[in-house]
């Protein structure tokens, strides 16, 4: 891979991991201000349970993502200056990532209610799409390293 695609790839990690990290600092920011600021979340004795494993599901969901982020980013970068396009390892991350999107996007549509107290609980229908989405991907990824790997034995 020539040079400056290197660079621009290596350009486009350095913005999505410092767009990842804001958004990282932003959700514990608030998760921070909610409990213990402003105490903004109405404890419901009867969902208590309830209302910790959505709160907490989202702060460790929201880090594991950012990990994986910098992870794939980082094997990534790595594997261009070994002149590897596709590193293998990723594929297995994705798979992990599309299950953590799952957690991620559950917690998500549920957070606002139990923020409020509310005692209902909610299943859309993107808990289900994104890691559907993400699997399509990392399935795109393994058909990419071995078409990637099918040529390099060509040459």
């Amino acid at each position: 891979m020539n040079n400056p695609t290197q660079r621009s790839i290596k350009w486009l990690s350095f913005a999505i991991l410092f767009f990842a990290t804001l958004y990282f600092a932003f959700i514990y920011a608030k998760t921070i201000d909610q409990l213990w600021i402003h105490k903004t979340i109405v404890w419901n004795q009867d969902k208590l349970t309830w209302q910790i494993f959505i709160i907490a599901g989202r702060f460790i969901a929201t880090a594991i993502l950012y990990v994986f982020c910098c992870i794939f980013l980082v094997r990534t970068n790595r594997s261009l200056k070994n002149g590897d396009i596709f590193p293998r390892s990723n594929v297995s991350l994705l798979r992990w990532t599309a299950l953590v999107v799952a957690l991620a996007s559950f917690v998500h549509s549920n957070y606002d209610d139990v923020i409020s107290g509310c005692q209902m609980s909610t299943l859309d229908g993107n808990t289900l799409f994104y890691p559907l989405i993400v699997l399509f991907f990392a399935g795109l990824y393994k058909i990419a390293y071995l078409t990637a790997k099918d040529s390099s034995l060509a040459i």
